[in-house]
């Protein structure tokens, strides 16, 4: 069995499949392959493909709907092969984003259970948390594989576990960070409960947000947190650690505001469309600068009082954490490399939208609404504007504003929090219109960008049109979608008439990606391959990618007919002291441990037993060119 038909590229050609709306077809035979944008005619003849089956359907408030489809191949929903559908009130099709694999087939057989699954994640891990297994295919190598995650109070482990051997294939954490912002001293309006006891708690009277003190411990698990209570409605316990209130009543307060934007704005009902219940947790750890979305609820730490306050009491970063389970639940972009640089940066976006909002709605009138990302905390010596990040000027904080200044080492996920500048940049650009900030010298930096894309002048479209677009492009994404997929996403997104000319949001949004590098026939994203990937019927040669990836652990089992042999390796260059390569027996006792790099041609120890396995293992930084074993001796 093949994974994909010979005639099937995984991905359509190395131009991009974003359609420009003046030059589209209406051939309703031609069904586009990998990633695809389309918009107009195009979008309008376009066909859904058998074997998708429908995730959920949002309804905007001008009566668009937005419906997202899943890829499914023998029960197992396929990586990145989603397609998401935006029609009009009348129900014809406007956009069509997505990613769709025909002639998929699974190369292996599950032969784990989705509980074996767990067990084999959790004798890695342990077994705190709220554990999830779902059976996937990778249409880059045709095999079925576990995705298996546990959502703790500060963490969110994930694991790929290979479907047949129960070899772990890939690891990340997807806890979704943010950065701080403070209480400012303003006087909110909170909705509360009386409880049956007498006294206040925060909790909203549709049941729809409720917040909770951790303590300043670093659990917020149901059982070690507890309410946020009053004895008479007036919340105005100081302090900046528990039990004091006012990180309490910002994030109970701006939850609300959050939640009224995505409803007025998107007609969104909650974080999962849904009406899931906010749930936000105040004073977590000692000293903690920092907020995340762990999957279930929000979580915000204290700060230190002087450069980091309260991190709850930033709108900004309110609507950040938040706009991460706003991604949970449509695109699901995973936070690694590219596609998670874009899910920080749809954050910082709508984080920065959201305060424009509260602005015109005087939500928020102690704060100012602006293209910076936690000003209102975070304040360091010697910078000269407050927050972590700039939209308007990424490397004003030392982050990209273009394609070409990209980081591409392994920290911070591949760079999520850093890369997600070069869009944040695109977003702000297509509001305010401009040229790109690198181009030109300021009071922050000299010119840092000499490109063609500096003649660039990108016209304005405005916040309400800019953040529609980039709603709908964003959300539709398939999971693994890279800039390239955001920028043909964005751009199907704004649309091209019945006629199929272009519409000045389309120009504005093209011309908006092209000032950050990212242009028409950029290369559209792929499944992120594997790190390595083990056999437990290895024939000789045996060998790991060369590099291999970050996140590995793969083993390898030989067997040679007859006990007693060695090992003889060609190759052996692995991160010294980081990542490793072990021999074992059959019984898995380990006979060598090999790390960095060895010279020349060696064997391992005897292994006594007819079978024996080579185990490599790799951290999330740097890598090596792996091992090469090409033959056996007897011993």
């Amino acid at each position: 069995m093949t994974a994909l038909a010979a005639a099937t590229p995984l991905v359509t050609a190395s131009t991009s499949s974003a359609v420009d709306t003046t030059t589209v077809t209406s051939d309703r035979s031609s069904q586009p392959a990998g990633s695809f944008a389309l918009s107009g005619p195009a979008a309008a003849h376009y066909k859904l493909p058998s074997g998708m089956r429908e995730l959920h359907t949002s309804t905007f408030p001008d009566g668009r709907t937005q419906t997202r489809y899943q890829q499914v191949v023998d029960g197992a929903s396929v990586l990145g092969g989603q397609i998401t559908i935006i029609r009009s009130a009348a129900g014809e099709a406007e956009t069509v984003i997505g990613a769709h694999f025909p002639a998929l087939q699974a190369k292996n057989k599950a032969r784990l259970t989705k509980g074996e699954a767990k067990k084999k994640v959790a004798e890695q891990i342990g077994t705190d948390g709220d554990f999830d297994s779902t059976l996937r295919l990778d249409p880059s190598t045709g095999r079925l594989f576990y995705q298996v995650q546990s959502i703790r109070s500060d963490e969110r482990p994930v694991r790929w576990v290979d479907a047949t051997t129960g070899e772990t294939i890939n690891a990340f954490d997807a806890v979704a960070e943010g950065e701080g912002v403070g209480v400012k001293g303003d006087t909110k309006t909170v909705d509360s409960t009386k409880t049956a006891n007498g006294d206040y708690r925060l909790l909203s009277g549709d049941n729809r947000q409720s917040t909770y003190d951790a303590m300043n411990t670093g659990r917020t698990t149901p059982l070690q947190v507890k309410a946020m209570t009053d004895a008479d409605d007036v919340w105005d316990l100081p302090g900046m650690t528990s039990p004091g209130q006012p990180a309490g009543v910002d994030a109970h307060y701006y939850a609300g505001v959050v939640d009224d934007f995505y409803g007025d704005t998107f007609g969104r009902n909650s974080i999962d469309d849904q009406g899931m219940k906010i749930i936000s947790v105040v004073h977590y750890g000692q000293g903690y600068c920092n907020a995340f979305w762990n999957g279930s609820y929000m979580t915000y730490g204290d700060g230190n009082g002087t450069t980091c306050k309260s991190l709850s009491g930033g709108l900004d970063v309110d609507g950040h954490e938040l706009t991460h389970g706003v991604t949970e639940h449509t695109s699901g972009l995973i936070y690694e490399n590219e596609s998670g640089a874009l899910n920080e940066a749809f954050s910082d976006m709508m984080g920065n939208t959201i305060e424009f909002y509260a602005a015109k709605h005087n939500l928020d009138p102690a704060a100012q609404p602006d293209f910076l990302i936690g000003e209102d905390v975070i304040s360091t010596a010697g910078d000269p504007t407050p927050g972590f990040r700039n939209m308007g000027d990424p490397m004003q904080d030392g982050d990209p504003s273009h394609l070409s200044q990209e980081y591409t080492g392994a920290e911070d996920n591949g760079g999520v929090h850093t890369n997600s500048g070069i869009a944040n940049h695109a977003y702000y650009l297509a509001v305010n219109g401009g040229s790109n900030a690198s181009c030109s010298a300021n009071q922050y930096h000299g010119v840092l960008l000499r490109s063609n894309d500096c003649k660039i002048v990108v016209p304005a479209l405005g916040l309400d049109a800019t953040a529609q677009v980039f709603y709908d492009g964003f959300t539709s994404l398939p999971e693994y979608a890279n800039f390239c997929d955001a920028r043909n996403a964005t751009v199907a997104a704004a649309g091209g008439s019945a006629t199929g000319k272009p519409t000045a949001a389309s120009k504005s949004v093209r011309l908006a990606w092209d000032a950050v590098g990212v242009h028409n026939g950029c290369k559209e994203g792929t499944p992120p391959p594997p790190p390595c990937v083990g056999s437990a019927n290895a024939t000789l040669p045996i060998e790991s990618p060369h590099p291999y990836g970050n996140n590995g652990d793969c083993t390898w089992t030989y067997d040679n007919g007859s006990a007693g042999f060695k090992f003889h390796f060609t190759l052996m260059d692995m991160e010294q002291d980081y990542d490793y390569v072990y021999v074992k027996d059959a019984a898995g006792n380990v006979l060598n441990t090999y790390t960095g790099s060895i010279p020349g041609g060696f064997d391992s120890a005897c292994i006594p037993t007819s079978t024996g396995s080579v185990q490599m293992t790799s951290d999330p930084a740097v890598t090596g060119q792996g091992f090469t074993i090409d033959s056996v001796t007897p011993c």
